[in-house]
């Protein structure tokens, strides 16, 4: 297989081909747009008129609205009134009110056919014989009917075409309005037929709600649970929070009257007990604590001038002693009251929560019956919501059918206008489309001829003058071996390792060869060289590749000039034509090692390896890996064997160092792989001995291919 490398590409002969070229590509564009116009011109104009409908939700206060309508509102409702606008029923009524039966431009059976249409029935392709005229006017009208929703939206656009652009923008607005009267006249059904539905519903409801409030009525009275108060709440409920409240009340109260109860006495122990205050809120006390006083100051001032037995002293100490009898007995009745007080208090206290213990008895009591009370008050709550509902539905409906009127839920938005712009034929856009493509695909067939041109003349521009005895050699000199991974050729030197190679044919892509030591100890650089060179001299397109992640490869010691290489190109620092040079006095192209990596698992990808190698089979037809034996290996057992040809370079003194297993290379046993063993002899050591003399000198210049 011979493909042109980036080399053998010549611009400036492809652009002389496509100058050359470019005046029958023109003419020939001209001719194909004449042409295009020419037949598009013959063709009647065709007028498109368009309207356009919205579809909204009524907005009226039935709850239907929210149930279907509002629902419908969405992607497969759009869809629904897309199918729905497309019905043959309505289209059949389109039909029917417009006439276009009648018209010869839906209806061609009104006009006698045309050469073209015999034909065409001749080859069963126009319309047919059998075909009913129903049927013949739907096609055409369907033919010329487009309708579509723009995306996210809920405008819905009816496109009509006809050659009378009056009757295409006719049809589209009856189409829109003859749509939205059936759209009215389905909902108005549908109302009817709803009314008719929940009349007997709403009878029976009646009926039912009455029962089930009086039942709960029936159950109140027999199980005595009375509900009255603001908050419509049972007696008995009631009465316990009063309860409640009350025995508060009265804790309250008993607490209050113990301590003032406790403060007496701890004040008439002290002998204070004047100093209480309702001792000095009494009258009585207070007034006879002034007589007390008074007595005391005419006793004090008498004291000075009467003795102790003077009959006025005896009298004031008598009277002194009555008041402050008087006034102990008013104190020790006070404190008695303010006792008895504490002492109702309790009584009271005692009272009410016996009271609360008895409405608690009798509330766990009809605790049952509370139950079943709410139970049936939730039934007939139920029923009455219902009943209500179902009421105002059919109030809104009443009102819908008396007016029988519905707000529709597709509004027209945009009528439809006569044009005078025909949509179809467009002969000059159409034309000068059809001359560029024309002149385009002209372009490309004249560049690609070309360039397969340049590929084929390219192996004979780098032949050189004694390829033509190699070539015949190996043609006839040596037979061609078929591939036998069960056996190794052994060959004796570079030219028949050569010929031998050349002389297998290609199926698929290049041929691919590693070549490798019997051990790391053999550098199989120099033959490598010689086996490209020698290729390249019998005619093949071939490129050697060395392969070294660790940089030591061919190219450092043939002295070859330092440069980026295949591990550079592997790890994508580097391109092809980077990469891709010539082997002096040589027609054979080499890519070098490059620089060494770090760690030889980067250049290892077997996605990455591939697609290099794949990427050089379909540019050479034959492609040489040469590396030493450990990394050979690993090459190798990377892309799973991926090779045509196993090469091993061994000395006579170290055959044994080759494994002697049939069908294994590298330690792996292969198949479909032909296997070679290059013996090295004294006449090799000769050219080893002249590269490296011209690596020494400096004489090797590496060329980019």
């Amino acid at each position: 297989m011979t493909t042109a490398s980036p080399d053998d590409i010549d611009i400036s002969a492809v652009w002389r081909s496509l100058r050359r070229a470019l005046p029958k590509l023109i003419v020939l564009s001209l001719i194909t747009g004449g042409i295009t116009y020419a037949v598009l011109s013959q063709f009647p104009p065709r007028y498109t008129s368009e309207a356009q409908i919205q579809v909204v939700a009524p907005k009226d206060g039935n709850d239907r609205t929210f149930d279907s309508v509002a629902a419908r509102l969405d992607k497969e409702a759009i869809n629904t009134h897309l199918r729905s606008l497309l019905s043959p029923d309505l289209a059949l009524q389109i039909i029917s009110e417009e006439k276009l039966d009648k018209n010869p431009e839906f209806n061609d059976a009104l006009q006698p056919p045309s050469k073209l249409d015999r034909i065409l029935r001749a080859l069963d392709i126009g319309t047919r014989n059998e075909e009913s005229e129903q049927d013949r006017v739907l096609k055409a009208f369907f033919s010329r009917l487009e309708v579509y929703s723009p995306k996210e939206s809920r405008v819905i656009g009816i496109q009509f075409t006809s050659s009378d652009p009056k009757l295409a923008a006719e049809v589209a607005n009856r189409i829109a309005e003859t749509y939205r009267t059936l759209l009215a006249t389905r909902t108005l059904s549908e109302t009817d037929e709803v009314q008719k539905a929940l009349q007997p519903k709403i009878d029976k409801l009646v009926k039912e709600v009455a029962e089930a409030e009086a039942a709960v009525e029936r159950f109140r009275a027999q199980a005595n649970i009375f509900k009255g108060g603001p908050n419509n709440t049972g007696l008995n409920q009631q009465q316990l929070a009063d309860l409640n409240a009350e025995l508060t009340k009265a804790q309250a109260a008993r607490s209050e009257a113990d301590a003032r109860a406790q403060s007496v006495r701890e004040m008439v122990r002290a002998g204070n007990a004047e100093a209480l205050p309702d001792v000095q809120r009494s009258p009585l006390i207070q007034n006879l604590v002034q007589q007390r006083v008074r007595v005391e100051r005419q006793l004090s001032e008498l004291s000075a001038t009467l003795l102790p037995a003077h009959p006025r002293m005896r009298q004031l100490r008598a009277d002194l002693e009555g008041l402050q009898r008087q006034i102990k007995s008013e104190v020790g009745k006070i404190v008695e009251g303010i006792e008895k007080s504490a002492s109702i208090a309790a009584s009271r206290e005692a009272a009410v929560r016996q009271s609360l213990e008895a409405m608690k008895k009798q509330v766990v009591g009809t605790g049952d019956d509370e139950v079943q009370l709410r139970q049936l008050e939730a039934v007939a709550k139920s029923k009455r919501a219902e009943l209500e509902r179902l009421q105002a539905r059919f109030e809104a409906n009443r009102v819908t059918a008396d007016r029988r009127a519905v707000p529709v839920e597709a509004q027209i938005v945009s009528v439809a206008r006569p044009t005078s712009v025909p949509s179809f034929p467009k002969p000059l856009p159409y034309a000068i489309l059809v001359a560029l493509a024309t002149l385009l695909f002209g372009i490309a067939v004249v560049v690609t001829r070309a360039l397969f041109t340049a590929a084929r003349a390219a192996p004979a521009q780098r032949q050189p003058a004694g390829r033509e005895s190699g070539a015949a050699v190996g043609a006839g000199g040596l037979p061609v071996f078929a591939r036998d991974a069960s056996r190794v050729h052994v060959v004796q030197s570079i030219g028949d390792l050569a010929l031998q190679l050349v002389a297998h044919p290609q199926d698929i892509g290049g041929y691919r060869a590693l070549m490798t030591g019997a051990s790391d100890q053999i550098d199989v650089g120099t033959e490598a060289v010689e086996l490209v060179k020698a290729m390249s001299d019998a005619g093949a397109d071939v490129i050697l590749i060395d392969w070294s992640p660790e940089g030591h490869g061919i190219a450092e010691r043939m002295g070859f000039e330092p440069r980026a290489g295949l591990n550079e190109l592997l790890q994508g620092k580097a391109t092809f034509e980077d990469v891709v040079t010539r082997i002096p006095a040589s027609g054979a192209h080499f890519i070098p090692a490059g620089t060494a990596v770090l760690d030889r698992d980067t250049v290892l990808d077997p996605d990455q390896l591939n697609l290099t190698l794949d990427a050089l089979d379909t540019a050479y037809d034959h492609i040489v890996v040469a590396a030493r034996n450990d990394v050979a290996r690993a090459l190798f057992e990377a892309i799973l064997g991926r090779f045509d040809a196993g090469i091993v370079v061994s000395e006579p003194k170290r055959r044994g160092a080759m494994p002697d297993v049939p069908g294994s290379f590298l330690g792996f046993e292969v198949t479909d792989i032909e296997l070679f063993r290059l013996e090295r002899a004294k006449s090799n050591q000769l050219a080893r001995e002249r590269l490296a003399r011209f690596a020494a000198r400096g004489n090797l210049e590496a060329r980019t291919g």
